[in-house]
């Protein structure tokens, strides 16, 4: 009986630093941010912003994620993104898989923007369209990686966030690294990561 308890122990050992050590930008739990702005929070019916904002908003996603969190991680060890960031840039278009937001062109043709406007009930997430999604992401990545190479990764993971976001070229300085859809993204990502993603 020990020795099955030794194997089970062990076993949650190596899951939980496998899914800790998953990314090759930067270590989420080292990364600080101001969360969602009050028009995200104000939008949501939240009287608050910040990541207090963030992570409720991340809480209230968290049961339709789940679902969905093998296909995250599947897509995360594919393209070596942390899943926890993957949940929070789903968490924040289409709450989790739970609506689609305002669906329109984000300048790659794919995704789902950030910003309201009708909520259509759904059922989108696929392994497909999370590959899709994530693949875009590391694009995006790498765009920042070639213009500014002597950055680091979590700089190339803020400006790929905002890159995806809007576009390549709204980054032209680390100046630009604090837009709303990677702080309140890496708010998510951060209580995401927290709780099993």
């Amino acid at each position: 009986m020990s020795v099955l308890w030794l194997l089970l122990g062990l076993l949650a050992l190596t899951d939980l630093s496998e899914s800790s050590n998953w990314g090759c930008y930067g270590n989420i739990r080292n990364f600080e941010t101001p969360g969602a702005s009050c028009r995200i929070g104000k939008r949501h019916g939240l009287n608050y912003c910040g990541v207090r904002a963030s992570e409720r908003l991340a809480e209230i996603d968290m049961p339709y994620l789940l679902r969905y969190q093998p296909v995250i991680r599947i897509a995360g060890q594919k393209y070596c993104v942390d899943p926890a960031v993957i949940a929070g840039v789903l968490s924040r278009e289409s709450h989790g898989g739970n609506v689609i937001t305002n669906v329109g062109n984000m300048g790659d043709g794919i995704g789902a923007v950030q910003d309201p406007g009708l909520y259509a009930p759904t059922s989108w997430i696929s392994e497909s369209r999370v590959s899709q999604i994530t693949e875009v992401l590391t694009v995006r990545i790498k765009e920042i990686q070639r213009r500014f190479p002597t950055w680091n990764s979590d700089q190339y993971l803020r400006g790929g966030l905002c890159a995806y976001a809007g576009a390549p070229e709204y980054i032209r300085s680390s100046q630009d690294l604090s837009c709303d859809f990677c702080n309140d993204v890496l708010a998510r990502a951060k209580y995401f990561k927290r709780h099993g993603f």
